[in-house]
This record gives structure tokens, sequence and C-alpha cells, in this order.
């Protein structure tokens, strides 16, 4: 077996979790298609504070892997972070204070864990 297709067939094993837990906020992920995600806003991804939350993310850039995959993931969770520590009109310690707890639960304990490895590892 080619290596190639090996690491397709090892990517196909390591999906992106279609739920996250981050504290006491789930966040459902949804894969939408590319044409959708450009023609109704021109975007690549979408956080939805309103419960259910739900991140929106662009399927094809996701399909992709690597770095732009990664960064639209960490991007939108950025929003999450930004609505679960309440940093409107927050002075900056505090605002890099709470990413660094943010992202640290994201990259040590999230349902993530395992898809960002592989990502910035493999891909």
């Amino acid at each position: 077996m080619s290596n190639n297709k090996l690491l397709k067939n090892l990517k196909e094993l390591v999906k992106l979790p279609k739920n996250v837990t981050i504290g006491a906020y789930k966040v459902e992920l949804v894969r939408i298609p590319h044409d959708v995600a450009y023609e109704s806003s021109d975007y690549q991804g979408s956080f939805v504070s309103k419960p259910p939350l739900k991140i929106y993310l662009d399927e094809e850039i996701i399909d992709m892997g690597g770095m732009d995959a990664v960064n639209l993931v960490i991007h939108e969770f950025c929003h999450l972070g930004f609505y679960q520590y309440g940093m409107k009109d927050k002075e900056e310690e505090h605002i890099v204070n709470s990413y660094g707890n943010f992202l640290t639960e994201l990259l040590m304990r999230s349902e993530l864990k395992e898809w960002l490895l592989w990502q910035m590892t493999k891909s």
C-alpha cells in the first residue's frame, strides 16, 4: 500500500468530532457544503451563540485538512471563547488570560484533541 493511500485510510479514522464540550458548553460541529458557505455570506465558518450552540464549517476546507482546516476550526472556537468568557469590553490582560485558559481546554481536554494532533502531524 502506498504512503498516500495509507495516510488517506488513517485520515478516515481520525474524523472531526460531531460535538465538542468546553467547560459547561457543548457545541455541535456542522459541516456545510462549500457553495452554501460562500453563497450565503462568503464565510468559511460561523459560530452561533444561541442555544443549541453550533459551529458551521465549510466541508471542503475540513476535507482538505492541514493548516487551513486547523485555522478555521480554532478561529471559530475562539468565537466560543469570546462568548464563554464574556470578553466584550474587557481589558487586555483579562482577554489574554481567558484565551490562554480557553485554548488549553480546547487543545488538551476536548474531543478535538485527536483530530488537531492528526492534522498537525500527519496532514
